[in-house]
């Protein structure tokens, strides 16, 4: 449940907590996010500080050992993620006069190697995914969940939208003339335009006309929680997930499933191979992939592309296979 009136997550009473909340609203005010998993990390972190019950807030050398040890079965990037926030958190804490550990710079885990393999869905797999999304029952709390399930599900697979640009889009974003959806300061601040193919402007036109009428407020959110605001990423991360089991999809041999953002990998994939079997040259169409996705340069869409256990060409299929108009011809020109 999110504190309507700081945006931050509740978080529980403790005498770290005034401290942790005034970090988050000074890294913001330093024009930095610091949302969703930055704030969870950090409510979690505040947690276990109020756990000791000190009169007096302090972060000992033991108190940030404990925080920053490896939980198990936990990955080393989830890790260095909370050692980094301990660290920040020392720096604020020091500034305002509480004497606070700062973690080792050189204790941070650095992977030497990127060897993650995303699950890329098949066309049955994905049918039956939207099956599932289609067929969710309704939930007392959240009256409108079965609703917005099936149509962020297809957004996600049609657009290749990272699923924190899609629950932040209002209905101001959505030109329907155009069939367009702009993306404001995602990733590193960057703003794009995503055109949409045909089905999926029907999909959204209706989705948007069933649930907010002919005369909405542009100001509300597309995916609009129970409470007026956005869907937390991570609940709906759990939600999807569950929906990938029922959809049959397996986990890997370590008993992972299929990420969310597995997703968007397919998408970087297929729009890739559609534009390959069109005939487009695949040097032209990389940089017109990486727009696309919002990506900073063509070094971070190869890492979509380049899978160790996957050949371009073998995963050549006839086009009418292809979802049709995925990366849509844009027929309008943008400066």
């Amino acid at each position: 449940m999110k504190n309507k009136n700081n945006n931050l997550p509740a978080f529980g009473v403790g005498i770290f907590t005034p401290h942790v909340i005034g970090f988050i609203n000074y890294k913001r005010s330093c024009g930095l996010r610091y949302e969703d998993s930055a704030e969870y990390v950090l409510r979690a972190i505040c947690g276990r500080l109020n756990l000791y019950q000190l009169e007096q807030p302090e972060l000992t050398k033991d108190m940030v050992d404990d925080l920053a040890k490896k939980r198990p079965n936990e990955k080393h990037a989830t890790q260095s993620k909370r050692i980094t926030l301990l660290r920040q958190l020392a720096i604020y804490l020091n500034r305002q006069g509480i004497a606070a550990y700062f973690y080792p710079v050189q204790s941070t885990y650095k992977s030497e190697e990127n060897t993650f393999i995303p699950y890329l869905f098949n066309d049955d797999e994905i049918k039956k995914i939207f099956e599932a999304a289609d067929m969710l029952p309704p939930i007392k709390r959240y009256p409108k969940y079965q609703t917005v399930y099936p149509v962020l599900l297809r957004l996600l697979y049609s657009s290749g939208l990272r699923v924190s640009e899609a629950l932040n889009l209002k209905l101001l974003h959505f030109d329907n003339t155009q069939g367009t959806l702009l993306i404001e300061n995602s990733k590193k601040g960057k703003s794009r335009r995503v055109p949409l193919s045909v089905s999926m402007q029907c999909v959204m036109n209706n989705y948007l006309d069933e649930r907010f009428g002919l005369k909405p407020d542009y100001g509300r959110y597309i995916f609009e929680a129970p409470d007026g605001g956005r869907y937390n990423r991570h609940s709906v991360r759990s939600t999807i997930i569950n929906i990938f089991k029922t959809a049959g999809i397996p986990t890997d041999p370590s008993g992972h499933h299929a990420r969310l953002h597995d997703v968007r990998h397919l998408f970087a994939v297929k729009s890739m191979e559609k534009m390959k079997f069109e005939g487009m040259d695949l040097y032209c169409a990389m940089p017109l992939l990486s727009a696309y996705l919002g990506h900073e340069g063509l070094r971070e869409t190869e890492k979509y592309l380049w899978l160790p256990e996957f050949r371009m060409e073998e995963l050549s299929v006839p086009a009418s296979h292809l979802p049709p108009g995925m990366i849509p011809e844009v027929s309008w020109d943008e400066d």
